[in-house]
């Protein structure tokens, strides 16, 4: 029989933190599904017909057998019209009747079958899943924006491509296996977690089990507003940058000093950077002609301060969900040098021209020229109905029986983890707490980065937990997560001082992108681990037992007042806000309901 998912990462009765958590239904023996082989030859899948039940032509491309460590595949290539780009990968052995579609990052334009936040799920391990993803339906470079100029693409790019991806790859499935997944999963980060939580707001029967992590849900203020800000309170008059990367360790040291860790320990992590508020006097200003070593200078203070508080108004109204987190500085988008551009430059910039306003390419060539006034929040709040996934209605989600892990780096230096916090509050507020209990849960991962890097533990198997809660009720009562023995950084992710100026920005914020293998890595040595509770608990030590071992921190309640949203932002949070698009005569127009 084939091997479950290992169930190191939970606790299986109830954890006793308050009236927040639901009675966890009681612990059930795994129920391991049987191995289903092929009925017919993976050559044969090229010349198949799979288009029944596919909201788009299908036009297959190829099928050809892909050897990996864990057996082979049979990988088919195609087509759904216009250009979206799919590729699944079926195990031409061991499949046990589950299906994982994984998500991309960026503005995507690329296809990849490789599985994050799995390594020490057997089964991903060994290579059991159908895998399948898209291209979003365009090709290029993470952060090429010249597509949306096609407003085709847009729709695909903003919902489409991941759905008729689900649709293709379960019937595929059904042809090669002579059935359908008995449970289908989707997991994605950054861009991914956007995707993650579009497809469980609009599309609740595609999925049983979703993991999204980091996700970039307010995509239109995130890459117009919230990057824009980080280039544009950096600037002098002249516009050359103000702080350079340099000075940010000296940052991160302070915000060390003044923060409490509140784990109980001095370990460097903040359990929750919300707990605690930036003060400029925990920096020394320095003082005409003094050395700056150990101070900053008035103006590098004002920029701090305007990136821990976010993008604003000259009013002073709130334009994205919150700004850089304390403990996330050593990352802070900022260029090395004063000739130098940024990360979030690098973002911005053709975000802007290309995909967030409507119409077509914008006249800028400088995210300076960008002004940051209600005139252009409403431009680009005319589209969040098309790129958002703020609706805070998952009812029909929860009635499909659908799971939902929502997970994000307390120290994220591209996404800000309370604009993830402020949707899922909005979730609560719209469903209640205990609803919300029932089928979805937020796990915030202290001094962890985007998507992963950072000072905090990093590995961790969120495949495990989403198998464990689809399949059997087990709801996550903690993650356990692990800080590798290997190195501080990930394999492929730029130091922390950050990367070298004119390097591409996908390489700061998603790192160098594993090989295209349908399986999951195997986990790697830690040296210490630590649980992480689901939000609002923190993780505290008992005072008892080893400091590097999870079994010795309780759950304490955290305090995450500080995070508010404010007008104009908040009038993006709301229930069943997304509407539907057609390119008519190259234009891009809202679908009648």
């Amino acid at each position: 029989m084939p091997r479950q998912c290992r169930y190191f990462t939970f606790i299986p009765a109830i954890l006793a933190v308050g009236l927040f958590f639901s009675l966890l239904s009681p612990a059930r023996a795994a129920l391991p599904l049987d191995e289903v082989q092929p009925v017919r030859s993976c050559a044969a899948l090229a010349a198949l017909s799979v288009g029944e039940g596919v909201d788009a032509e299908v036009r297959i491309t190829g099928a050809e057998e892909l050897k990996t460590a864990q057996g082979a595949f049979c990988k088919v290539s195609a087509t759904l019209s216009p250009d979206i780009g799919v590729e699944v990968a079926l195990p031409q052995a061991k499949w046990t009747q589950r299906l994982l579609q994984v998500g991309c990052g960026g503005l995507c334009g690329n296809i990849n079958l490789s599985l994050s936040n799995a390594s020490g799920c057997v089964p991903a391990m060994n290579g059991e899943f159908v895998v399948a993803a898209t291209n979003m339906g365009h090709a290029g470079s993470m952060m090429d924006a010249s597509w949306a100029e096609d407003p085709q693409k847009r729709i695909d790019f903003a919902y489409r491509a991941n759905h008729v991806t689900a649709q293709f790859a379960k019937a595929l499935t059904a042809a090669y296996y002579g059935q359908r997944p008995k449970y289908a999963y989707f997991m994605g980060c950054s861009d991914g977690g956007r995707e993650a939580l579009v497809e469980a707001q609009r599309y609740p029967h595609d999925f049983n089990g979703i993991s999204a992590g980091a996700p970039a849900a307010w995509f239109s203020v995130q890459n117009s507003f919230f990057h824009g800000w980080n280039v544009v309170a950096n600037l002098r008059a002249d516009g050359t940058p103000i702080l350079l990367q340099n000075r940010l360790a000296l940052i991160h040291q302070a915000a060390l000093a003044h923060c409490p860790t509140l784990s109980g320990i001095n370990d460097g992590i903040l359990q929750n950077p919300y707990a605690c508020t930036f003060s400029r006097s925990w920096i020394a200003q320095c003082a005409p002609g003094q050395q700056q070593e150990t101070c900053l200078t008035a103006e590098e203070l004002d920029v701090v301060e305007k990136l821990y508080r976010g993008a604003r108004d000259s009013a002073g109204e709130s334009l994205a969900p919150g700004g850089l987190p304390i403990g996330s500085e050593l990352r802070w988008p900022v260029p090395a040098t004063a000739t130098g551009h940024s990360m979030s430059e690098m973002m911005a910039l053709p975000a802007i021209q290309y995909v967030l306003l409507p119409g077509g390419k914008q006249p800028l060539t400088r995210v300076a020229d960008f002004a940051f006034n209600r005139q252009n929040f409403a431009k680009i709040a005319a589209l969040a109905p098309l790129y958002d996934a703020t609706n805070t209605n998952l009812s029909p989600f929860q009635a499909a029986g659908g799971k939902l892990i929502v997970w994000h780096g307390l120290a994220d230096d591209s996404i800000s983890p309370a604009g993830t916090l402020a949707w899922f509050r909005g979730v609560q507020q719209r469903m209640g707490d205990a609803q919300v209990d029932r089928f979805m849960r937020l796990f915030l991962l202290p001094g962890v980065a985007h998507c992963g890097n950072g000072e905090g533990p990093d590995q961790v198997d969120l495949l495990t937990a989403l198998m464990n809660w689809t399949e059997q009720e087990r709801a996550p009562a903690r993650l356990i997560v692990g800080k590798s023995a290997q190195a501080d950084a990930m394999p492929g992710m730029p130091p922390a001082g950050g990367p070298a100026p004119e390097k591409d920005a996908s390489a700061q914020f998603h790192g160098v992108q594993k090989p295209s293998l349908p399986v999951a890595a195997a986990a790697q040595k830690t040296r210490y681990t630590r649980p992480v509770f689901p939000y609002p608990y923190i993780a505290r030590y008992s005072g008892k037992g080893d400091k590097n071992d999870a079994a010795s921190y309780t759950a304490v309640k955290g305090d995450y007042r500080a995070v508010q949203l404010a007008q104009p932002v908040s009038e993006l949070l709301a229930p069943d806000n997304q509407r539907r698009y057609r390119a008519v005569n190259g234009e891009l127009k809202q679908a009648a309901d």
